[in-house]
């Protein structure tokens, strides 16, 4: 009691630049640069612009509504929307009101979908008008009790009944001027992202505010963001490279630049047209860029920071995207959801680290306040020059994962009286004290950036195919990531033909596999396991139809 007594005076007797620094609510520096630059551009969609004043305005009506909420404000707010005004001023409006936000992806199929509601637990859910048609009647059983979307007329009987409030963005209450984010602490939950899980069900990544307080500070320290600046949006806010691209542009009152859709796979005009001197992506846009000739010598004389995560970044990419962009820095980031977006680095020179075998550059050098060690599978700690898996302590280190202490208690473990990350990650150091990564201890796979456990997909063929003996495999695997799944089976009791459509309604579609082989027998190595090795070799020589 007497040390709550003792924060709350040490909080009241604290000058407003303290109290600034004290409070780690995601919303707090947007609201700081609305004050000083309110004019400024904050936001840009299809050609349309919206001033940090006008953001500000709708993100406060956003968080007034959520606050006026029965008897206490909201604590979990949902987002199902893509890349739309609403989708930004109810992030911003989440934040502001004191919640954390959970971004859900609007092409899942509605079984997912309705899984993450429930696990989820939402107090309210924040959706567009495309979205609205995702909104079924099991959904919103399953849903928030509150829900704000910009029309609700389709719905509004059907929501009636299964007793739903959906409100319009329309009729949002006024705000109060003066009102300030909410104050949060840095153990408060900021968001909550959704990746794919070993058990067949996604795994909820739960990030605190310190976490992002911690990955901010490292990134503007390593990129020193302008008021000038233009930062590119090219990722859905359910992938949680967006977390760099919102909030690192709003830290320094730059704007945020949403690459439109039908730009995405070749951004080169966009990039071009909107002067755009910061972009963020996994190395999957360069490849394809680059494998369609558009990173030409001065191509992209704009940017100032390219920085790629999420994959390996080839050796050639990196050094097509420099020559196309010779004006701008070039990175090589790493770091797994739970560890906050990314948290290792390796900037490219004239005389790149490349990682021996591989082709690729290295995933660099911890940001401050991160520590990396390698680990054999009793966890101990190996020498430079030996390859184990790469474990990570620190400021932006997750909570765990979203009700699920078993899995959280798993990667999570005490070593040497610490709590460390363990990324499943094959890695080594080499003697400057850069981390090299060299693929996988389990079956996680990335597909087109996209983190994908084998496990999950696996369970739902079996489900579809009425059989246990089901394996998936990413093909062809190239600098650690691949384009594609292929699925095998033996003795199916259900038409491989009908399985397409099954998975569908049960899988992202980057998680359904673009092929399923039936085969006689499945593959089994000494230890009575799916031998993957077999089933890659007779992909790679052609061996099966």
């Amino acid at each position: 009691m007497r040390s709550a007594l003792s924060a709350v005076y040490h909080l009241l007797h604290t000058d407003q630049n303290e109290v600034e620094r004290l409070n780690f609510n995601l919303a707090h520096p947007f609201f700081r640069q609305a004050v000083a630059r309110p004019e400024a551009i904050a936001l840009s969609i299809e050609g349309q612009t919206w001033t940090y004043a006008e953001l500000r305005g709708l993100a406060q009506r956003i968080a007034a509504w959520l606050r006026a909420s029965d008897d206490q404000p909201p604590a979990r707010v949902g987002i199902l929307a893509s890349r739309t005004l609403e989708t930004y001023a109810g992030i911003l409006g989440a934040c502001w009101s004191g919640a954390a936000y959970f971004p859900i992806s609007t092409k899942l199929p509605a079984a997912r979908l309705a899984e993450i509601f429930s696990r989820s637990q939402l107090d309210a859910l924040i959706v567009d008008k495309a979205r609205l048609d995702l909104l079924s009647r099991e959904m919103l059983q399953s849903s928030a009790m509150r829900i704000l979307a910009p029309e609700c007329d389709a719905i509004a009987a059907q929501s009636a009944r299964c007793g739903i409030r959906i409100e319009s963005f329309h009729a949002l209450p006024a705000f109060d001027a003066a009102d300030e984010p909410r104050f949060m602490d840095e153990n408060a939950l900021a968001y909550v992202i959704f990746t794919s899980g070993t058990t067949g069900v996604p795994k909820g990544v739960m990030i605190s505010t310190g976490n992002v307080r911690n990955f901010i500070n490292a990134i503007q320290a390593r990129y020193r963001f302008r008021p000038d600046d233009r930062v590119a949006q090219p990722s859905e806010v359910s992938f949680d490279n967006s977390v760099f691209d919102l909030f690192n542009c709003w830290e320094a009152a730059a704007a945020l630049y949403v690459v439109p859709q039908n730009q995405l796979l070749g951004p080169v005009k966009f990039l071009r047209e909107n002067a755009i001197t910061a972009w963020y992506s996994v190395p999957s846009f360069a490849v394809a860029m680059q494998r369609m000739k558009m990173l030409r010598p001065g191509s992209l004389p704009a940017l100032r920071y390219s920085a790629f995560a999420g994959e390996a970044l080839p050796h050639a990419t990196a050094e097509a995207w420099r020559t196309a962009a010779s004006g701008s820095i070039v990175d090589c980031l790493y770091g797994p959801t739970e560890t906050t977006v990314v948290c290792t680095g390796d900037r490219y020179s004239d005389e790149p680290h490349v990682t021996e075998s591989r082709g690729i550059i290295s995933i660099g050098k911890p940001f401050p306040g991160m520590e990396a060690i390698i680990v054999d599978p009793a966890l101990q700690a190996l020498p430079p020059g030996q390859a184990g898996e790469l474990a990570f302590c620190g400021k932006q280190v997750a909570i765990g994962y979203l009700g699920d202490e078993a899995q959280t208690f798993s990667r999570f473990p005490q070593i040497d009286g610490r709590r460390w990350y363990l990324t499943g990650d094959l890695a080594v150091l080499d003697e400057s004290g850069r981390y090299h990564h060299m693929g996988r201890v389990d079956n996680q796979v990335k597909i087109s950036g996209n983190r994908v456990e084998l496990e999950e997909v696996e369970a739902q063929l079996r489900i579809v195919l009425g059989s246990d003996t089901v394996a998936a495999v990413a093909w062809p695997m190239q600098h650690g990531t691949a384009d594609k799944l292929i699925a095998f089976v033996s003795s199916p009791a259900k038409p491989i033909a009908e399985a397409g459509d099954a998975l569908k309604d049960r899988l992202p579609t980057y998680m359904i596999p673009a092929r399923i082989h039936q085969i006689d027998e499945m593959p089994m190595n000494v230890n009575g396991k799916i031998d993957r090795k077999a089933l890659y070799r007779m992909l790679d020589e052609n061996l099966i139809q």
